[in-house]
């Protein structure tokens, strides 16, 4: 019986394939499925397809085929029937012997069933079969015109949710019908397939090919090229306006043809006859335009009597190759180009406009106007664009990898309902068809990824709505039929099934669909789900998830199908996951599976309020015994306080008592101090005052030609004098001290050649004693730091005296070494000079003087650093001094930042070492001595201003400036330097600041030329001043200057200055200079000390004034000349405001100092220096003794100098 059956199904179905081809797909033992006799076929509610087979169940989720049989606990392997209960989900089979199995989960095994409780469907009185529904799969083939291979016959027929049709076969396996809206008919032999198409008469579609115009029926069938016109290649057609009234062809070379519903043909005239026409468009309001190949664009006006129009880029078109037209209903013409913008011609303005599309342009293939006035451009390679309310909008790759390349456009009227209308736009490109919904710019492929019908289309696109809505495409191999309605319903499509297959909790394999309530503590839950898709394509499925109560975002779409969620803690959550197919697919419906892990006793409510309730109970016990407590302690603190409060009053009352005697003692020690201090300074005057005549008179009478027993007499006269200015200097440095208020210079001064100094001064001692002086300096002292030489010379000259003095034989040596101090800015590059920044160089020097003299017994030492101690009387009484120069050597020490110490042994000798920290300073800044080398020339050359109201001073600047290529200005005093340098044309390069000067001083000229150039390094200003006080130097850098110079200046330390302050390199070896021996400066009392000693003859030292003129022996003449002119005038003035005038006294004083400067008579120099600051005293002391003096050193001076004149 089974046999005859389906020998009559095979005569039935069984036909010859005709033309046209649909999407088939056959399944068989390739794909998985190994039976090929299929009996029933159904779709399960979450997707799976099962399939009743001879050989078990099989059921296919779309990517495998999993059989079932008696070993899943089947009835029998032969399937002829499969059910599923809509209500309760169970799975129902029937079997060939007449046997029910039935599933009851979706993971369960399969069970017999009570035949009672089947369905109705399954309860077949006899074995075997059930029939085939042979009319229901006839009505199938017939829709879709699908005609199967030869020999293959469908018993079973099942249509899934995703728009596939699924045929059982009897033999041939199983078949997926996919794609049901696309039909493809190919060129049939002695056609060519279509490059233009366009609605025909009754339903039938005209075709433009190489061979001419061509028909097919509305079902595909092919009818032959027009045998009236020409037989040559049509690439474009379009219906004339009205019913009925024929087509217009544009031909490839062979002009634009009309064809009439009669049949005839002919040539339309007005145009070239060898045209290549590529688009045609017809507007009511101006007539037929014709596009071509390479010669522009046409319009025959609707008036026949009008004559054609030609236009071309010479009119507006952007390129005479025109590829598509579009007249729209407001009659403008859309023309289309190849790398250009897109032009558009208004028939009102009669002239194009054009729309920048691209950056580079675009290449527009195809134009569509939907029911909305929407127009869209398709282009090549650059995507689709839409023009709604007058703005443009792009799809592009991001959109659909197939947007691109649109070869044709076809705008779809409503097919279902009226809202539609401009809803669905139809697209042609290389990879197929697919629609556009414009209300959500979704893109839809209405071919899958392995159909091949709508491979290749070259673009045209018709509409025929008689009678279905039909659109057809034209390809390479023939022509598509699409189905509207199917294909909507296609991107309508629905989405793929999802189904909780696994759930496991730490690892242990659960029932996903309950899970229930987990135990109370952090839990692993794994979740595993799978897709479920039958339709055709490969686009794999995505996943997402996201648990509630977790978190609600969804994770990243992830192919794999599973999800983890390590270390969950107490709470409900809710698992939520869903796929899709390909990223451009619709998501499925959300399946969900809810399970919560319980909370801790020890985090329930319940468990809190005790713990809170026992916390308070706590708390309250503990504050009760802490308030009896602290009871009990305030009653003793109580009894404490007012015993203490007792005590307090009375130490209170005798502190007082003691700080009121305190007081007392601190006003009368105050007191004490500061008479001694008045003392010390009441005395001093009064003492250097009559002293000074002593020592005067005392020099006046040695130069009256003494008896030999009177010139012993006023030796010693002038020894014990000038002993006594010592004590006196002594006690003030030692006053000083004590009271805080000696400090100490940072100046440049060069180190080792102030310790070599000493062998000269103390070179007569030693000689007369015939003891020997050494000096040793390390070849690691540094040549020149910054500190205060001055106070250096006095520790070291009280230290070295003290050996000499002390020492019968043998002799002195001095030890000078030195070591760098550690610090973060070892190793850094030093740059010394003004406004530097970087930091400087640290190192420590040690000074060593070791004698071999009497030595200090060891019981002494410590009492020899005190004020007016010695070792012992009889040292006083062979040696003498007053027992202060080791104690204000060892404050001087200590003032540096360092200590003094002593070695000795009685009889053995003595060694005096301290060490001081020092920086490092460039041997430039130091003043050098005056044995350099020849100084070169600046280059370039200098611009220097130099400040001086002395003749003499501005005659000796400008010589020795000259000789060093340096340009030289003049300024008599402050005011005129300034306006001068406001006024030059050209900036000067340094300044030399006279600090004294009538009218305008130096001090306020530097402060008006800082305040025109703020910056110290665009104008350099170096002070001259005959003052070598630490407090006129301050003064002057606090008015602006960057340095001073004493006069009169040597110069090389005028050379270093310019060299360094300008930035000119010096032009000789520095390696010579060393520290100026500086003026006598031992005491900083306030009134200098009046001493008219000079030597018996007075002799000048020429050595400067030959360093200054560089061998010019006129130039030496002219600066002697010079002050033999005007040194008596300011004599004479010395003489008249000795005790009139003290200003003009000081004043005249301080030209003549200036100037005698030049000559080297130091003695003479430190007289007119002590003469002007003891004129510029408010308490002048009488000042003729020192003016005599100086006048008669200046008479002997005259002749010396008339004779070098």
């Amino acid at each position: 019986m089974l046999l005859l059956a389906l020998l009559a199904l095979v005569l039935v179905f069984t036909q010859p394939a005709r033309a046209q081809q649909a999407f088939l797909r056959q399944f068989g033992p390739v794909e998985g499925l190994r039976t090929p006799f299929i009996y029933a076929l159904l779709q399960d509610r979450q997707g799976y397809l099962w399939l009743g087979t001879a050989e078990g169940l099989v059921r296919y989720d779309g990517t495998r085929f999993v059989t079932f049989t008696k070993k899943d606990g089947l009835t029998e392997d032969f399937v002829v029937s499969v059910r599923e209960d809509p209500a309760s989900g169970h799975l129902w089979v029937g079997h060939y012997q007449g046997g029910i199995s039935v599933r009851k989960e979706p993971t369960g095994p399969f069970t017999l069933a009570d035949r009672a409780t089947a369905p109705t469907g399954l309860r077949r009185p006899a074995n075997g079969p059930p029939p085939v529904d042979t009319a229901r799969i006839g009505t199938y083939l017939r829709r879709y015109q699908l005609r199967l291979p030869t020999g293959v016959v469908p018993i079973c027929l099942l249509e899934d949710r995703e728009g596939n049709t699924w045929l059982g076969t009897a033999g041939q396996g199983l078949w997926r019908h996919s794609d049901r809206h696309l039909t493809r008919y190919p060129t049939p032999a002695g056609s060519a397939p279509p490059v233009a198409l366009c609605p025909g008469p009754d339903g039938t579609l005209l075709m433009g090919t190489a061979l001419g115009l061509q028909t097919a029926s509305g079902t595909g069938k092919w009818g032959r090229p027009f045998r009236r016109g020409p037989a040559v290649s049509v690439r474009a057609v379009l219906p004339r306006p009205g019913s009925g009234r024929g087509y217009w062809a544009g031909t490839d070379g062979n002009g634009l043809w009309q064809y009439l519903p009669s049949g005839a043909s002919h040539r339309v005239k007005g145009l070239p006859t060898n045209l290549e026409v590529t688009a045609l468009a017809y507007a009511p309001r101006s007539g037929l335009w014709v596009g071509t190949a390479a010669d522009g664009l046409y319009l025959l006006p609707a008036d026949s009597t009008q004559r054609a129009r030609h236009f071309t880029t010479a009119e507006g078109l952007l390129h005479n190759s025109i590829y598509a037209l579009l007249a729209d209903r407001q009659g403008q013409v859309w023309v289309g180009t190849h790398g250009t913008s897109l032009a558009v011609y208004n028939p009102s303005a009669q002239q194009f406009t054009h729309h920048r599309l691209g950056k580079t342009g675009v290449s527009i293939s195809s134009f569509a106007e939907d029911a909305l006035g929407r127009v869209w451009v398709g282009t090549e390679g650059q995507g689709l664009y839409c023009l709604a309310d007058k703005k443009w909008r792009h799809y592009n790759a991001r959109h659909s990898p197939s947007t691109n390349f649109v070869y044709g456009l076809l705008a779809l009227p409503a097919l279902t309902k009226a809202s539609d209308a401009g809803k669905w736009l139809l697209l042609s490109h290389l990879q197929g068809l697919s629609l556009l919904d414009a209300s959500t710019g979704k893109f839809t492929a209405l071919a899958a990824a392995t159909d091949s019908l709508a491979r290749d289309s070259r673009g045209p696109l018709a509409l025929i709505t008689d009678p279905q809505p039909m659109a057809w495409a034209a390809t390479r191999a023939g022509l598509v039929r699409v189905d509207l309605r199917e294909a909507l319903g296609r991107a309508l499509e629905v989405a793929p099934t999802l189904a909780l297959t696994t759930a496991e909790v730490d690892g242990a394999p659960r029932q996903a669909s309950a899970l229930g309530e987990l135990s109370a503590t952090r839990h692993r839950v794994s979740f595993g789900f799978r897709g479920l898709s039958l339709a055709a394509g490969n686009e794999p499925l995505a996943y997402q998830y996201r648990l509630r109560g977790l978190s609600d975002a969804w994770s990243h779409p992830s192919a794999a199908p599973e999800a983890q969620f390590p270390g969950l803690d107490a709470g409900r959550y809710v698992l939520e996951a869903r796929t899709r197919r390909g990223p451009a697919g619709s998501w499925s419906p959300v399946v969900r599976a809810d399970f919560g892990i319980a909370t801790p006793f020890w985090r329930t409510w319940w468990f809190a309020g005790l713990v809170l309730l026992t916390a308070v109970g706590a708390v309250f016990g503990i504050v009760r015994v802490r308030e009896r407590t602290l009871r009990q302690t305030q009653l003793l603190l109580e009894r404490t306080v007012e015993e203490r409060t007792a005590e307090l009053r009375q130490q209170k009352a005798h502190i007082e008592d003691i700080n009121a005697d305190l007081v007392v003692a601190r006003d009368a020690a105050e007191a004490s101090r500061k008479a001694k201090a008045q003392f010390l300074a009441n005395m001093s005057h009064e003492i250097r005052t009559p002293m000074n005549a002593v020592i005067g008179l005392t020099n006046l009478l040695q130069a009256t030609r003494p008896t030999p027993e009177q010139a012993d007499y006023l030796t010693a006269i002038e020894s014990s004098s000038q002993n006594l200015l010592v004590i006196i200097n002594d006690i003030l440095d030692s006053s000083k001290m004590e009271a805080g208020k000696l400090s100490l210079e940072q100046v440049p001064f060069r180190l080792p050649e102030a310790v070599r100094r000493l062998g000269a001064m103390f070179k007569y001692a030693t000689d007369t004693k015939g003891l020997f002086f050494s000096v040793d300096v390390a070849p690691n002292v540094p040549a020149a730091v910054f500190g205060d030489p001055v106070r250096l010379n006095q520790i070291l000259v009280n230290l070295v005296g003290n050996a000499v003095k002390f020492t019968r034989e043998g002799g002195v040596t001095v030890t000078v070494e030195a070591s760098p101090v550690p610090s973060a800015s070892a190793g850094t590059e030093v740059d010394n000079a003004p406004n530097s920044e970087s930091l400087p160089i640290k190192v420590l020097v040690g000074f060593s003087v070791r004698d071999t003299g009497v030595g200090i017994p060891a019981d002494k030492l410590g009492a020899i650093f005190e004020d007016f101690s010695q070792a012992n009387t009889s040292t006083t009484r062979e040696f003498g001094g007053t027992g202060l120069g080791l104690s204000i050597a060892r404050n001087l020490v200590q003032l540096h930042g360092g200590q003094l110490s002593v070695i000795s042994e009685e009889g053995q000798g003595s060694e005096f070492f301290f060490e001081l920290p020092y920086e490092v300073a460039h041997e430039a800044l130091a003043q050098p001595s005056a044995h350099q080398g020849l100084l070169a020339p600046f280059e370039p050359a200098l611009r220097v201003l130099v400040a001086e109201d002395n003749a003499l001073n501005q005659l000796v600047a400008r010589k020795t400036l000259e000789a060093w290529n340096v340009e030289v200005v003049i300024a008599e005093n402050g005011r005129l330097a300034v306006e001068a340098v406001a006024a030059a044309p050209m900036p000067f390069h340094a300044v030399l600041m006279d600090v004294q000067m009538p009218e305008m001083d130096g001090y306020e000229a530097a402060r008006q030329l800082r305040q025109l150039f703020p910056n110290a390094h665009h104008l350099p200003i170096i002070g001259l001043t005959a003052s070598v006080l630490p407090e006129d130097r301050v003064l002057a850098l606090a008015a602006g200057m960057n340095d001073t110079l004493a006069k009169p200046f040597e110069p090389a330390v005028l050379y270093a200055r310019l060299a360094h302050f300008t930035g000119r390199p010096a032009g000789q070896d520095d390696k010579g200079i060393k520290e100026p021996e500086l003026l006598p400066s031992n005491s900083s009392e306030t009134t200098p000390a009046l001493l008219p000693s000079h030597p018996t003859t007075l002799k000048p030292d020429w050595q400067l004034l030959e360093e200054l003129a560089c061998g010019n022996e006129a130039f030496l003449r002219q600066i002697v000349g010079t002050f033999l002119i005007e040194a008596p005038a300011l004599e004479g003035l010395l003489a008249a405001h000795c005790s009139a005038d003290p200003a003009a006294l000081a004043g005249a004083a301080h030209k003549l100092k200036g100037q005698v400067a030049y000559f080297g008579v130091p003695s003479l120099h430190t007289q007119l220096d002590d003469l002007e600051r003891a004129a510029r005293q408010p308490a002048a002391a009488q000042c003729q003794p020192l003016v005599a003096s100086i006048r008669q050193q200046l008479a002997e001076l005259y002749p010396q100098l008339a004779a070098r004149a």
